[in-house]
This record gives structure tokens, C-alpha cells and sequence, in this order.
């Protein structure tokens, strides 16, 4: 027995905004510490933190917290990055000028954003790089912790980063905006 031919029904997502995510955290509807990101208006699920994420978040933050001029640049740690309406990743590193508040920043205003990747290296030099590239990010920093490496993105453009430059635990990297703050990969927490 045949079932009668249908048309196929199509659904569209509902693609939430910046706005609609805060107005659920301020309704109790999503907690504040709701470990999500907008990404193109999907709330994406993000890994709970490994040890060695968080040994490696926290010397990056340390280290650009005690060296950059306070009350000039903000140092900013797991905070949203408000890119455009719909995307909102939560970058484990932005930095930007402290004259803004960090619900007004917008990618073009960070100089430097970086990713500690444990498990999510694909989804961070994928769409992350491709979205902060897109948002004006103008570098961006991802630390392969089980590579031990370092993968910069310079240029950003409409189609991505136009340079990109792998550093792995021989060399050393300064972001172009602070090109005395030299990090030799060696001194990273990279061991698991």
C-alpha cells in the first residue's frame, strides 16, 4: 500500500539575536552561565573546560593583563564578542581599548582574540575564523593545546584571513598591536 503523495514541508530554524540571548539571561531563561555562543543566530553548545584549557587561558590572561597599560586596553576573558545581530562567540581572550564597554565592542574593535583549543580545533580555525575575519577581528590567535602550536590570522577580509602563519614550540609570537609582548610557545602551559 502506497501513502498518498505529500509536497515535503519545509521548517526554517528561528535564528535568535544578541538582544533575544540577553533578554533570556535577564528572564531566567538561560542562566547566566550557560556554556552557549551565537553563532548566526544558533545557540551552540561549547565544551565544558578541560584542566589544560583553563591552565592556558588563565597564563594568556595573566600575561596580557600585567603587561598592557591599564585603563588603555581591556583584557577581556571569556566574554562575548558581540561581531554583528546574530553571532556572539565567546572568544577565550579578547582584547580591546578600555573606552568601550564590552556589550559595544564589535569585531573591528578587537585588536587580538584567542581561542584555546582542547577539542574544538575544526570549529575554531573553521566558521570562528571565518566569522571574526568576516566582523573586521583584525588578529586572531588559536592555541592548539594537543598540537602545541600557535595558529595566527592576520588580514582579515570579507573571505577570511589573508594571512596565516603556523608557530609551533621552537619560535615566538608578538600580536602586531604589541610587538614587545613576545611569547615563546615553549612557555605556555601545553601539557596536559
Amino acid at each position: 500500500m502506497n501513502a498518498p503523495g505529500r509536497l515535503a514541508e519545509t521548517v526554517a530554524p528561528y535564528r535568535f539575536t544578541y538582544d533575544d540571548v540577553l533578554r533570556m539571561v535577564e528572564a531566567g531563561i538561560l542562566a547566566q552561565d550557560a556554556r552557549v555562543e551565537l553563532i548566526e543566530g544558533e545557540l551552540i553548545a561549547v565544551s565544558p573546560e578541560s584542566v589544560p584549557h583553563v591552565r592556558c587561558r588563565r597564563w594568556l590572561t595573566q600575561f596580557f593583563t600585567r603587561r598592557l597599560a591599564e585603563g588603555e586596553w581591556e583584557v577581556n576573558a571569556g566574554a562575548p564578542a558581540h561581531l554583528d545581530d546574530q553571532t556572539a562567540p565567546e572568544p577565550d581572550l579578547a582584547i580591546f581599548p578600555s573606552r568601550l564597554h564590552d556589550r559595544e565592542v564589535r569585531g573591528s574593535d578587537i585588536v587580538l582574540a584567542i581561542e584555546v583549543s582542547v577539542s574544538s580545533l575544526a570549529f575554531d580555525l573553521g566558521r570562528k575564523a571565518e566569522l571574526y575575519a568576516q566582523s573586521g577581528v583584525r588578529e586572531y590567535w588559536v592555541v592548539d593545546v594537543p598540537g602545541r602550536r600557535i595558529i595566527v590570522h592576520r588580514e582579515p577580509s570579507a573571505g577570511g584571513y589573508r594571512a596565516v602563519q603556523e608557530v609551533g614550540m621552537r619560535g615566538s609570537i608578538a600580536p602586531k598591536a604589541f610587538p614587545h609582548l613576545e611569547i615563546a610557545i615553549v612557555s605556555l602551559p601545553l601539557d596536559d
